[in-house]
C-alpha cells in the first residue's frame, strides 16, 4: 500500500478523493451562480413606458410599439372605451409576427396558422406551444403605460 502521509506524519487525501469534492465544489458553485443570475435577471422591474396615441385609438382598433426595449414588438388592442388590452406580436410557435384581426377579434400568425384570443392571449387555434406574453398596463390619468411583460 502507498505511503500517504506526508512529511509531519499526518494523512494526505487521496488524489481521487480530492478530485470528487474539488468537482462537486464547482458544480455547487456553478448552480448557485446560474440561479443568482436567474432572480437576478426575473426580479428586476421593468420600466413604465408611455404608449403614445393610445387615447387617439378607436374602440375595436389597434396600434403597434415596443415594449420592454425597441427591438420587441407589441400590439395594443382598445377593446373598450377605457379598456385595452396589449401583447407580444411575437408568435410562441415560430417567432412570426402576430396580427390584429378585427373581424373576427383575435390575433393571428400567417405563419403556421396560430390563433390566439384577444380576451387574454391563449392559443386558440393551430400549432404555438402557449399563449402569448402579455404586456401590463397602467392608466394614470388620461396615459397608458406599459409597466411589465407576464409570461404565461
Amino acid at each position: 500500500m502507498p505511503d500517504t502521509t506526508g512529511e509531519t506524519g499526518t494523512q494526505q487525501p487521496a488524489r481521487r478523493s480530492f478530485a470528487r469534492w474539488f468537482v462537486f465544489g464547482a458544480i455547487t458553485t456553478v448552480t448557485g451562480g446560474l440561479f443568482a443570475l436567474r432572480e437576478y435577471f426575473h426580479s428586476r422591474p421593468t420600466p413604465g413606458m408611455i404608449i403614445p396615441g393610445a387615447a387617439e385609438i378607436p374602440v375595436g382598433g389597434s396600434a403597434i410599439f415596443q415594449y420592454p426595449t425597441p427591438s420587441d414588438p407589441c400590439v395594443l388592442i382598445r377593446t373598450g372605451e377605457d379598456a385595452y388590452v396589449a401583447y407580444s406580436r411575437i408568435c410562441t410557435h415560430a417567432a412570426c409576427p402576430v396580427f390584429y384581426q378585427a373581424s373576427d377579434n383575435v390575433l393571428a400568425c400567417p405563419c403556421h396558422g396560430g390563433v390566439y384570443s384577444v380576451a387574454d392571449g391563449r392559443v386558440l387555434q393551430g400549432p404555438p406551444p402557449r399563449a402569448l406574453p402579455r404586456i401590463r398596463l397602467e392608466h394614470r390619468g388620461a396615459t397608458l403605460f406599459a409597466i411589465g411583460v407576464t409570461q404565461t
